[in-house]
């Protein structure tokens, strides 16, 4: 990756939830992805172990089917680059991609709800850099510390990122959480808020007035 300056924005959530959840049986799609630069114009370097990274981390921005993306990389041992566009990925439910008795999906749900309820968590490129390792904490072991555990990170972003995992434990989880996961490129995550029941009904009911109205074409 090459990344290039681009200008600082603040944390923005790709909604995406009401489509997911009205889609009801379709669990996973196709989907066309392009990641264009860094969200908070920077990323900064980290030091982990299990696995190994000595890089750059932060979030990144981009387009998913034409919309705008904002996500964060799942695996360590992947790459992606700037500016490619990826025809082959998969948009899977975090509770589908990640398996396992940790349940990762619902503590990644727990932190990005935090952040997304709490002004100025994640606002610039430091603090971005630093829900990235907390991300991969969860991904990658099971406690909530940098400090301790298989997955582990000596950069000075890590304490900052176990701020984030310890606010988090007991926060109410708020959001879909998915996974664009492809078969040659970095998977990443990215999330929308769980619609209120009464958004949910209408978005239902949109759906099925649609489909009459198909039948009575026909």
């Amino acid at each position: 990756m090459h990344p290039t300056s681009a200008p600082r924005t603040r944390l923005a959530l790709r909604a995406t939830a009401i489509a997911a959840l009205a889609a009801g049986a379709l669990s996973a799609q196709a989907s066309v992805v392009t990641l264009d630069d860094w969200t908070f114009g920077a990323g900064h370097t980290v030091h982990t172990s299990t696995p190994v990274y000595n890089g750059l981390a932060g979030g990144f921005s981009g387009t998913l089917d034409g919309d705008a993306l904002l996500t964060y990389c799942v695996e360590l041992t992947q790459v992606f680059y700037w500016h490619a566009t990826y025809t082959n990925y998969t948009d899977l439910a975090a509770s589908a991609y990640f398996t396992g008795p940790d349940n990762k999906a619902d503590k990644l749900g727990r932190l990005l709800s935090y952040v997304a309820d709490t002004a100025g968590a994640v606002d610039n490129s430091y603090e971005s850099t630093s829900l990235q390792l907390a991300i991969w904490n969860i991904v990658y072991d099971t406690d909530y510390s940098l400090g301790v555990g298989g997955f582990r990170d000596t950069s000075n972003r890590a304490s900052y990122a176990n701020t984030l995992l310890s606010a988090s434990q007991n926060w109410t989880n708020t959001m879909d959480v998915r996974v664009l996961k492809s078969p040659t490129a970095q998977d990443q995550l990215h999330w929308g808020r769980v619609p209120e029941p009464g958004s949910l009904a209408l978005a239902l009911a949109g759906l099925g007035a649609l489909g009459v109205a198909r039948r009575r074409r026909n």
